[in-house]
């Protein structure tokens, strides 16, 4: 015979259901299985089942249920299970048959095979154990207290032996199989830490460190604003160790998957939309992807053979993610066809975000990547979900309203220098790792470096390119969490260009350690703090919702008569330019870009096309913030470019400085044109207008447009 509790009550004999016959019959039934062989008196029975009855009645219905007991036992040729005990009754229950009883026993089984280290067996019991579950212990008996104290007592015991075969499958390696398993208990059992403990170490041995520290922020909301208190020691243990990597948290079996960890990711190929190869490697995984823009020196393949490189990639991939590439122009991508601007060189990270099924990503842009980043992130907000800045720098070199940069010129010219005459022999490891500069093997580590990393040629051009790079107009778009992180030792950007960004950028954490330029090449004792930052951050950064101001690069062209034209050709040229148009109207055409050289090459675009038309147009262009009001834009950029188009001659396409400063590197050249007060303020804004694109002067339909001195 057996008899189940672990769910709805349920008694069979020879595999066929036993007919009870009654509520109360199966509840005086219930409570003489949850004190089994023993005595139950009556006055229990009574006490539970009929409080409050006159004791002749409830006497007299306890008989009645006893009876329909008994009769039900008989017919199942077991009359001598229920016997009458002074002072009351006694179910009798050989071993094997009752399943709570059971249940206990495997669970036992399975802590004393976990503590003697035998993941497997321990597995095994446990999975039997909480097999014999139909449902809640003894459900449909909450009126009754002892059945519900029982059930209460058992159901514990089921949550211990999730927790103990959580721990048991951690044991044997097995943490993927884990992680969904134990989100759901977390969700069903918000206050129970020892879940929330289990799920943050399956998470980080699944190589997901940074959704483990976001699970424990998660519990600690959850703590403070319900019973207002911090998670226990252990917990906050455990915590820690997970921010500094702590090698022990691995287990046994952490490298039984996926090749083990010091596997070399594959280096694959992802094809820009202007035909150039970018190399790319995805290592990791997790819910989060984290892109690494890197610096003017890369080569994904020689940086697996540093062991404090390939160490600080692989803590990182620790966090998410991580997708690794080389820029145009440097290591295993293709050569760039000529000079290029910083929106020509984020399509490498569109083109790796398209390969590696990237919808939205942490942008780590370091050292000469970190403008780039910045321009995606504050042009891209709804596909950045953070942006790390490492080594960063808004511009090199000073100017009014910028002191950072002091002894830019040195470095610069130090650095044209090495490219010119000594590539390749590792000098140039002075400006970017000067604390080994003395070491031979160190040197000769970095001229090879130098040699793989980048062409001479190409060093010298991307130099030169970011020699007049000056992004601080888009610092106040950046609207993502930002982290800075700063060396104090860095010779190419000193600490004040880091400490510029942080207090540029709203709401920016700012991070700042010993350390030379180098992020890569740290020693792994600083790469401790640094990950531990980067990893706090990360776990801190909430998901990202849809977006309502954008970085935008806006085109107003004018007069009215460009509204007829617009319907027809003007429409084509700003989606063939990547465009969007907005609208037209008496004051002629709106459009706005993702990129100001492509708002640029458009306006020409129509401007010739208009002149072919006998239209004779004039355009303003300017990158700014605005506002999105479903198709419509607004805000203060928009007002800006108006005004920038209203003080463009006849033919003449005017810029404001923004504009111009984001294409450094295009080839597009241009004049000045004097500084304006655009936005009513006392501010004043340097315009240019666009007189060449790098081969020749700009024509208009077929003639030239002759650019006209400042007046």
């Amino acid at each position: 015979m057996e008899f189940g509790v672990l769910g709805p009550l349920e008694v069979t004999a020879g595999g066929q259901s036993l007919a009870l016959a009654g509520a109360r019959t199966r509840a005086v039934l219930a409570l003489l299985l949850v004190r089994a062989n023993q005595v139950v008196s009556s006055d229990r029975l009574l006490e539970e089942l009929w409080p409050g009855q006159p004791a002749d009645r409830a006497t007299d219905s306890l008989q009645v249920r006893l009876s329909e007991l008994r009769k039900a036992l008989r017919s199942a040729g077991e009359a001598g299970r229920l016997a009458t005990r002074s002072p009351g009754y006694l179910l009798r229950v050989e071993p094997g048959e009752l399943d709570s009883l059971r249940f206990e026993q495997l669970a036992a089984e399975g802590d004393t095979a976990l503590a003697a280290g035998d993941a497997a067996t321990a597995t095994q019991r446990f999975d039997q154990a909480l097999g014999l579950w139909r449902g809640p212990a003894l459900a449909g008996f909450d009126a009754v207290p002892s059945a519900r104290a029982e059930a209460g007592r058992l159901e514990e015991q089921r949550l211990a032996a999730l927790e103990s075969r959580a721990e048991a499958l951690l044991a044997g390696g097995r943490h993927r199989d884990l992680i969904a398993e134990l989100e759901s208990l977390t969700a069903a059992h918000p206050l129970r830490e020892r879940f929330w403990s289990l799920r943050m170490l399956a998470l980080y041995r699944a190589g997901r460190q940074a959704d483990a520290l976001h699970a424990y922020r998660e519990l600690r909301d959850i703590l403070v604003a319900d019973l207002a208190i911090e998670p226990g020691p252990e917990l906050r243990e455990l915590h820690a160790r997970i921010l500094r990597q702590d090698p022990a948290l691995e287990g046994p079996a952490a490298h039984r998957e996926g090749g083990g960890r010091d596997t070399v990711p594959q280096t694959r190929y992802a094809l820009t939309a202007d035909g150039i190869h970018i190399a790319y490697q995805v290592l990791g995984e997790g819910e989060r992807d984290i892109i690494f823009v890197p610096g003017l020196m890369s080569h994904l393949e020689l940086l697996w053979e540093e062991d404090e490189t390939s160490g600080f990639f692989r803590r990182l991939s620790r966090l998410g993610r991580l997708i690794l590439f080389d820029k145009r122009d440097t290591g295993l991508s293709d050569p760039a066809p000529s000079d290029m601007s910083l929106e020509e060189r984020m399509e490498d990270v569109r083109a790796v975000m398209r390969a590696g099924d990237s919808r939205q990503a942490v942008l780590f842009g370091y050292s000469e990547g970190a403008p780039m980043s910045i321009l995606f992130a504050a042009t891209y907000p709804g596909r950045v979900t953070a942006l790390i800045l490492g080594s960063a720098s808004a511009r090199w070199f000073p100017t009014p309203g910028y002191p950072c940069g002091h002894g830019a010129q040195e470095m610069y010219d130090g650095l044209q220098e090495i490219a010119a005459h000594r590539w390749g022999q590792g000098a140039s490891i002075e400006w970017y790792l000067q604390s080994q500069a003395d070491s031979v093997a160190a040197r000769q580590r970095f001229g090879r470096f130098e040699r793989m990393a980048i062409s001479p040629s190409a060093f010298l051009r991307m130099t030169r390119m970011i020699h007049d790079i000056d992004i601080r107009a888009l610092l106040p778009a950046v609207h993502v969490p930002t982290l800075v992180i700063q060396r104090l030792s860095d010779r190419i950007t000193p600490p004040c260009h880091g400490r510029y960004l942080a207090a540029h950028i709203a709401g920016a954490r700012y991070f700042e350690q010993p350390g030379d330029h180098s992020l890569r090449f740290a020693a792994s004792g600083d790469n401790d703090a640094l990950c531990a930052e980067i990893a706090g951050f990360l776990a801190a950064t909430a998901q990202p919702g849809d977006p309502d101001r954008v970085l935008a690069t806006i085109l107003r062209a004018s007069p009215t008569a460009m509204v007829d034209h617009a319907q027809g050709q003007v429409g084509g040229l700003v989606r063939g330019h990547r465009g969007r148009l907005i609208r037209t109207t008496a004051d002629g055409i709106l459009a706005t870009f993702d990129a100001p050289g492509q708002a640029i090459r458009c306006a020409a675009a129509v401007r010739e096309g208009a002149a072919a038309a006998g239209i004779q147009i004039r355009a303003g262009i300017h990158t700014g913030e605005v506002d999105l009001i479903g198709e419509d834009i607004a805000g203060l950029s928009v007002q800006i470019t108006d005004r920038v188009a209203a003080l463009a001659r006849p033919a003449e396409i005017l810029v404001s400085r923004t504009v111009k400063d984001l294409v450094t590197g295009s080839g597009i050249t241009f004049a000045e044109r004097g500084s304006h007060a655009l936005n009513g303020a006392s501010d004043e804004w340097s315009l240019f207008a666009v007189t060449g694109f790098g081969d020749g002067a700009l024509t208009v339909a077929g003639r030239h447009a002759h650019a006209t001195e400042p007046g």
